[in-house]
């Protein structure tokens, strides 16, 4: 998971933190919502409910009522009381619990039950203390709302007794049901188009600075290739060389099926890789025999410049090491570093390919350019030893292809000297 998340880039990663943040938001304001509105309807159902006992209920009762046990006339009519008002259609249970704890009424069959301990409602705080240990409106479970009724004597402002109601909230739920539908769909659909705008203008933003980066990149990249150019340039025998030379690099890149970043790779690097020899003196580039062992010192020191000069340039990591290991052997005799086999950077042994091709079949101070098939003939012989095998023999087949040419077998005799142009 961390691997994938570092591959994302910074508006991937954005837009997916974004998004998940969105989603958890418009949840949790969704269910807060929600609540919000169930509970406000389930404490106006309960205050409406004893609203209506208070109203209709408590005054038919009687002082004598709560003297004794209540007479089977009087319990018969609080049954016709609380179904008459549609009470007792929702309501579950309707106790009547007298001040000293005695259960005088309930509209169903059930043993004896006492208040709880330490409860007295005869007494100034009593019935206080009784609502607010067990909940004015108490959720029993998600569809039972228990909630207790003061019943007063005329006159008496103290509590003489307490109904006390376990209420039916399914017949809520369900007008609840269609009011929670909207409020989620509302939400989710406010909070989508939130963050579709805030993603639709940030990654406009983020297109707007892509497009001035690479701008800027491609306009700071552009002074390089000009100061490649001007070498080219300087080398009158050179020529159009890298320019060259970064066309054929990238065509090799994609006949390998590597990936457009890397063909960019090493595009660039084959473009820039002679790019040191800009503190080449005239006299060593242009000198019309081989170098003496100080010069070729000299002249071997433009790979690594170039890479100094790449250190603050806007490409990649990769192609400013292609600079710098254009010049590596596959058999680790190359030079600036000795690296053998797959150690040299794969941009770098592409360009090496390309690069030694180019010098071969152009002219030198030194020599006359190389006819195509002898070219191709030292590429092949020195694929597994100067040159990456495989890359080697892609190159000769793309050229063969491209030229025409006829295979190894009708190719003339190679030279018994080496490959080594510096291009």
């Amino acid at each position: 998971m961390v691997r994938v998340w570092n591959r994302l880039t910074l508006l991937q990663r954005f837009t997916l933190a974004s998004a998940t943040i969105a989603v958890a938001l418009a949840v949790v304001l969704s269910n807060a919502i929600v609540r919000a509105i169930e509970s406000f309807a389930t404490r106006d159902e309960g205050q409406v409910a004893a609203d209506l006992v208070l109203r209709t209920i408590a005054p038919q009762l009687r002082p004598a009522d709560f003297k004794g046990t209540l007479p089977p006339e009087r319990r018969a009519l609080l049954d016709e009381l609380f179904l008459a008002h549609g009470v007792s259609y929702r309501a579950l249970r309707i106790r009547l619990w007298r001040a000293d704890g005695a259960l005088l009424y309930s509209n169903v069959p059930e043993p004896k039950a006492l208040l709880p301990a330490g409860v007295d409602l005869s007494t100034q705080n009593g019935y206080a203390v009784f609502v607010e240990r067990q909940g004015r409106l108490e959720r029993i479970t998600p569809s039972v709302l228990r909630f207790f009724v003061p019943v007063q004597a005329a006159g008496n402002p103290k509590p003489i007794a307490a109904f006390e109601i376990f209420y039916d909230l399914t017949h809520l739920h369900q007008q609840l049901q269609p009011v929670r539908r909207i409020v989620w769909i509302a939400v989710l659909l406010g909070f989508f188009f939130l963050y579709t705008s805030v993603d639709v203008l940030v990654r406009r933003a983020s297109r707007r600075l892509l497009k001035q980066q690479d701008d800027l990149k491609a306009a700071h990249l552009g002074t390089y290739e000009a100061l490649a150019s001007a070498i080219d340039a300087k080398d009158s025998y050179t020529g159009d060389h890298s320019a060259h030379m970064a066309d054929l690099a990238a065509w090799v890149g994609r006949l390998l099926r590597l990936p457009p970043d890397v063909v960019e790779d090493v595009r660039v690097g084959a473009r820039l890789h002679d790019l040191g020899k800009i503190g080449v003196p005239d006299a060593i580039l242009n000198k019309p025999g081989p170098l003496n062992p100080d010069e070729l010192v000299i002249m071997r020191r433009h790979a690594e410049r170039g890479f100094e000069i790449l250190q603050k340039a806007p490409v990649s990591e990769a192609a400013k090491l292609a600079v710098r290991h254009s010049h590596e052997r596959w058999d680790g005799k190359g030079y600036p570093a000795g690296l053998a086999g797959e150690a040299i950077p794969l941009v770098a042994r592409i360009v090496t390919v390309v690069d030694a091709y180019e010098a071969m079949t152009s002219d030198r101070p030194y020599r006359k350019a190389l006819p195509v098939q002898e070219a191709l003939a030292r590429l092949e012989r020195d694929a597994g030893s100067h040159f990456d095998p495989h890359i080697a023999r892609t190159f000769v087949q793309l050229i063969r292809k491209e030229k025409a040419l006829p295979g190894p077998a009708a190719a003339p005799a190679p030279a018994a000297k080496s490959a080594t142009g510096t291009g």
